[in-house]
């Protein structure tokens, strides 16, 4: 009977869209607690990224001020919130206060590397 309702009031059709992402490595650094830690990203999309990171991992929620990204069109300085950490293995970050032209610019690099 509930679904029956939800198929039945149900006027917005959902449009479910692929996360658009890279998976490639790109060197980067971060500043943590105990100074600045080289690590290196292994999936990268506008919104976010996933740093490995074996020796220092924040805990979730920690927000990361400084965080450079060595692209092939350059370096790349973002911030963000840890969303899920793994110690021994890293963390998932998502980017927060990017401007327009840091956005376009990471949402053309993820668009060029999927072609």
């Amino acid at each position: 009977m509930p679904q029956r309702w939800l198929r039945t009031f149900w006027v917005g059709k959902r449009v479910h869209q692929p996360r658009q992402r890279i998976s490639r490595y790109f060197d980067c650094t971060w500043q943590s607690q105990w100074g600045e830690e080289r690590a290196r990203i292994s999936s990268l999309s506008a919104n976010g990224c996933y740093i490995e990171s074996r020796f220092s991992v924040p805990t979730d929620g920690v927000t990361i001020r400084e965080l450079t990204v060595a692209l092939p069109t350059g370096a790349l300085n973002l911030r963000g919130t840890v969303l899920e950490a793994m110690p021994g293995v890293g963390f998932a970050v998502r980017f927060s206060d990017l401007d327009t032209k840091t956005r376009d610019r990471l949402r053309m690099l993820v668009h060029t590397a999927q072609r």
